[in-house]
């Protein structure tokens, strides 16, 4: 079954706001607006569940800069 995983993030350099969604499963990894390199690193267990815990990396469309998240 594949998560659904919406990234909303503001540049570190110029503070632009930065959005892009995914599907991620079993070997599937679908993204939609802004591209991001998505690396699974994990897994978190709370009462709503188990969601995928990941660092995400995208390039700002407005300034090129490299920006690094834990999602």
């Amino acid at each position: 079954m594949a998560e659904s995983i919406k990234l909303k993030v503001s540049c570190h350099a110029c503070g632009y706001v930065i959005e892009g969604t995914a599907k991620y499963g079993p070997g599937h990894y679908v993204p939609e607006g802004v591209p991001f390199e998505f690396i699974a690193i994990g897994k978190t267990v709370s009462e709503k569940g188990r969601r995928v815990k990941a660092e995400a990396i995208c390039v700002c469309p407005k300034c090129q800069v490299r920006n690094k998240y834990i999602i």
